[in-house]
């Protein structure tokens, strides 16, 4: 009987280590269920996080292209406004230039009624000979 107890003993001990090796097992795979649920969920939240960064970073493109097409209707403006400014002091020169050979031809008619040569007059106004003879045909008394 004595064996028998043994035996039985024996065997409840290797029932009782399966048993122990069995919830084991059942608490790692409870542990790593709960384990995944919690890796999920800050799976999920680091996504949100993903999604609100994107959609940050779509607002931010989103605003610097409108401000690349400012920037580039601001700079056609200062392209047309440069070539305003051109035309502007181009007209500019010119009147000038009608306004200096104006003097010259009023300071050159007014010499020839004061009786200077041509030569002298083509020396203070810069005026060519042929332009001095002409003026002078229509501008001088006739003797």
């Amino acid at each position: 009987m004595d064996m028998l107890l043994t035996k039985s003993l024996n065997i409840g001990m290797i029932e009782f280590g399966i048993l122990i090796i069995f919830l084991g097992i059942l608490l790692m795979t409870i542990g790593l269920g709960s384990r995944r649920k919690l890796l999920l969920r800050k799976l999920d939240k680091i996504q949100e996080h993903i999604d609100q960064i994107q959609e940050q970073i779509n607002l931010l493109n989103t605003g610097y292209g409108a401000i690349d097409k400012n920037l580039t209707m601001s700079k056609e403006d200062l392209n047309s406004l440069n070539a305003t400014i051109r035309s502007i002091q181009k007209d500019i020169g010119q009147k000038n230039d009608e306004n200096i050979s104006e003097q010259k031809i009023n300071k050159a008619i007014d010499l020839a009624k004061l009786g200077l040569g041509v030569n002298e007059i083509v020396e203070k106004t810069g005026l060519s000979e042929e332009q001095i003879e002409t003026l002078m045909k229509f501008h001088t008394p006739k003797s």
